[in-house]
């Protein structure tokens, strides 16, 4: 049993850390009513004298203690996220609220906080998945507000014990990506070249940038002399309203990147181009923008859900298969693995903030090395077979061998046998001679 001191909203908790009859860690905070500010050394000594006194078998089997609040559920989990709207981005707060209008159909208004079940969750998601048609990956999305909120209301001891506690994990599915390949990318290429998206899909598919990273892509951070372009700004729409941010989605995503001799052509008929416009425009033309690569004729910033509208009519207009704008990304990506490049790498390349997230979503790809793996367990039983063939044939020419030295060696017993035999009769002549002899 272990204790610390933990501070919320200004005041000073003892946390008990134990073990229940059943094995399981738990916690449980008492609120010492000590601010932050001062009282370090006397909210130690109430800890101290809490681990001292805590008995979790006698805490155990008190009955669960009656929770006195009339708080609608809904209404909980509403000011929970209203409350994180500081700490999150314009367009993760727009999504969490999405999630709490779906949550404020399915559960009764009438339905408390203390009231939640472990079984009012499961139905919840069964109707996301079920009802809704949602993969895990839209459940998610739901289970982190409804498990920190609910952890924070027990903590809070606003509920006696948390329903979420043992919920099942919500396991990821892997989804069939689509892509372009080699051959599709050169098609599309013929078509986006004469039209406004030619240098934004070009450099999607050559750079795998994500759609708000490359309208967010400035001409700052793009070296010409140095041949880099570097990834440190994105461009959300949020509601309609265009949501400029240097936060990406993880470290990883800011990245540095050698600039290829055909994007920086392209990249620099673009700067030439914009120069041209504001010519032709004068006061017309939108300065805001022009730190920015991808805006438009008049200097306007290019819309993110624009950009994959016309990619997906010029897709329908040409008869091109059907692929996401995103998916340039997965493209990109599928020409790594088909050139085996390391995943490390591709990892790198695509600002993927751990390597499982590039393992797991493009592993399936790398045919390349399930067919070195095939051929390597192939020549290995192969060797193995040839292996006990050339045994068994060396084991039977060397029982031969055997058989044949024996034979060669009973020939020369026997000769030295008969030589032996022929040895004794001359001796037994040449004594019997002489015994002839000396009786004369």
């Amino acid at each position: 049993m272990t204790g610390a001191l933990k501070v919320k909203r200004g005041y000073y908790y003892a946390v008990i850390n134990y073990k229940d009859n059943y094995g399981k860690y738990k916690q449980k905070w008492f609120n010492t009513g000590l601010k932050e500010r001062g009282n370090k050394k006397e909210a130690q000594r109430i800890l101290d004298e809490k681990l001292n006194t805590f008995q979790p078998d006698l805490f155990e089997a008190q009955p669960e203690p009656l929770v006195k609040n009339d708080i609608i559920f809904m209404d909980y989990v509403e000011d929970y996220v209203k409350n994180k709207q500081k700490e999150l981005s314009p367009a993760v707060y727009v999504s969490y609220m999405r999630c709490v209008d779906i949550m404020k159909k399915f559960f009764k208004y009438s339905l408390k906080l203390k009231d939640v079940t472990y079984h009012h969750l499961l139905d919840f998601y069964d109707y996301l998945k079920n009802e809704r048609g949602n993969k895990n990956v839209t459940i998610k999305h739901h289970a982190v507000i409804l498990s920190p909120a609910l952890r924070q209301a027990y903590r809070d001891d606003l509920i006696a014990k948390n329903p979420y506690e043992f919920m099942p994990p919500i396991k990821r599915e892997k989804s069939r990506m689509s892509y372009y390949n080699k051959d599709e990318l050169e098609e599309l290429f013929k078509f986006t070249d004469n039209s406004p998206l030619k240098l934004i899909v070009r450099v999607a598919a050559y750079y795998g940038f994500r759609r708000s990273e490359l309208i967010g892509l400035k001409w700052e951070a793009i070296d010409f002399e140095q041949k880099m372009i570097t990834i440190q700004h994105k461009v959300l729409n949020v509601e309609g309203v265009l949501y400029l941010s240097d936060t990406l989605k993880t470290t990883s995503s800011h990245r540095t990147l050698p600039l290829l001799p055909e994007i920086e052509e392209l990249l620099l008929e673009r700067k030439a181009q914009i120069e041209h416009n504001k010519f032709i425009f004068g006061s017309s033309y939108n300065t805001k923008y022009q730190d920015y690569v991808f805006v438009d004729d008049i200097g306007d910033l290019f819309n993110p859900d624009q950009v994959s509208d016309r990619f997906n009519n010029i897709l329908k207009k040409n008869n091109l298969r059907h692929i996401r704008f995103h998916d340039l990304r997965h493209s990109c990506a599928s020409l790594l693995v088909a050139s085996k490049i390391p995943m490390k790498n591709i990892q790198e390349w695509l600002g993927h903030s751990n390597f499982s997230t590039t393992a797991d979503v493009y592993s399936h790809l790398d045919y390349t090395t399930k067919y070195e793996s095939a051929n390597a367990i192939n020549q290995a039983l192969t060797q193995n077979k040839e292996k006990k063939q050339v045994d068994e044939e060396n084991k039977q020419k060397t029982k031969q061998e055997l058989e044949d030295e024996i034979s060669r060696l009973q020939e020369l017993i026997k000769e030295q046998e008969e030589q032996e035999r022929i040895e004794k009769e001359r001796e037994e002549k040449c004594k019997q001679k002489k015994r002839e002899q000396a009786e004369m």
